[in-house]
């Protein structure tokens, strides 16, 4: 259907509800203005985005137009002299405009921008990954770059904008979601309380030694949460890759899912003794193969029990000296927690070595 007729423009108030559920924006200055235009659609209304993600860059800085040139995060193009002088002009305009933010205007900017959403359920926070082209492929972001010629870093903290956005957590009362997808120095936050988020997935936390503190302050923001998934980021020797167990509790947690830490038997199974948990989910977890049996048979005797899941299980071998995979092991451990009398399955009987591991 084309055209500025009636009908026409039923269609396309349809459409608009459908297809702004999820939305997303690069956090940058001129991206907020495009927000505003959008608001201002005769086409529909933003109160029916349900998830929005925000997209924050680390722009590389080259001192002269012959450094941007040289850097490496720049796009290869055929090298036009005109072109790229005006290239470089914008690049230049570009920095200068993200280096006037502050932390109290970057605030008041995320309080604007999410008053556009009053039916928001979920807020993504993610670092851009670009050389992903596909990952992040809207027109704001190509436009972007074929304007400045220049892509993000790889890989960068999202402290700095966590902290502007945490101010206003609060003033999204349908709020219950929060996605942190990109490398988080909890060190850089300050606690808060954040009462509507019941969800919380952090894909990268910062943890080494010393950092613990931070991190428990940090989870101990979102009183209310019923599910959390957390991975750390190593920071320094792999002990020192631990989650801050003992200084964290949630009376309503349910569902709680652990990616790549290493955790004490002990601490771990406390903290799943005093939490309601419905699943417990062990990805890539470090664990010593003495304390696998321990854990597990402990786990056994608690009433109720949590649903344990392993994931990212290395393959052993069965009894038939054939390889098993994670869903056999997942099986096994199954019948093991249900049943008193089933015996531990991970063990040569002739060697008497632990055959599962949670380790990757």
């Amino acid at each position: 259907m084309t055209g500025n007729t009636p009908e026409s423009r039923r269609y396309a108030d349809a459409a608009f509800l459908a297809l702004v559920r999820e939305l997303s924006f690069l956090n940058t200055l001129d991206t907020a203005d495009a927000l505003q235009i959008l608001s201002q659609s005769p086409y529909g209304s933003l109160g029916a985005v349900r998830h929005l993600t925000i997209y924050d860059g680390a722009w590389p800085r080259a001192a002269s137009q012959g450094e941007w040139k040289r850097h490496p995060l720049i796009l290869s193009r055929k090298w036009d002299p005109g072109a790229a002088q005006l290239a470089y002009r914008r690049y230049e305009q570009f920095l200068r405009q993200e280096a006037s933010r502050t932390f109290g205007t970057d605030v008041q900017l995320f309080r604007t921008v999410l008053t556009h959403f009053p039916s928001l359920r979920e807020l993504t926070l993610s670092h851009v990954h670009a050389w992903e082209m596909s990952y992040l492929n809207y027109a704001h972001f190509r436009n972007l770059m074929d304007s400045i010629w220049v892509i993000p870093s790889l890989e960068t903290f999202v402290a700095k904008a966590m902290s502007r956005l945490l101010p206003v957590l609060g003033t999204c009362s349908r709020l219950q979601r929060l996605n942190v997808e990109g490398l988080l120095d909890a060190r850089d936050l300050e606690p808060g309380r954040y009462d509507n988020i019941r969800h919380l997935c952090l894909n990268s936390v910062l943890a080494g030694e010393g950092l613990e503190g931070s991190i428990a302050k940090f989870l101990n923001s979102f009183p209310g949460l019923t599910a959390l998934t957390i991975r750390t980021f190593l920071h320094g020797p792999i002990y020192y890759q631990r989650l801050p167990l003992n200084q964290i509790c949630w009376f309503d947690l349910q569902f709680y899912e652990i990616l790549g830490a290493w955790v004490p038997e002990n601490e771990l199974f406390d903290f799943t003794e005093r939490h309601p948990l419905k699943r417990l989910t062990l990805k890539k977890v470090k664990f010593t193969r003495q304390i696998l049996e321990s854990f597990f048979s402990r786990v056994r005797e608690l009433k109720p029990r949590p649903n344990i899941v392993c994931q990212g299980v290395q393959p052993s071998r069965n009894s038939q000296g054939g390889l098993m995979g994670s869903v056999e092991s997942q099986s096994l451990l199954d019948s093991f927690l249900a049943h008193a009398e089933f015996p531990w399955p991970f063990s040569d009987p002739n060697e008497d070595i632990p055959m599962f591991s949670l380790l990757p």
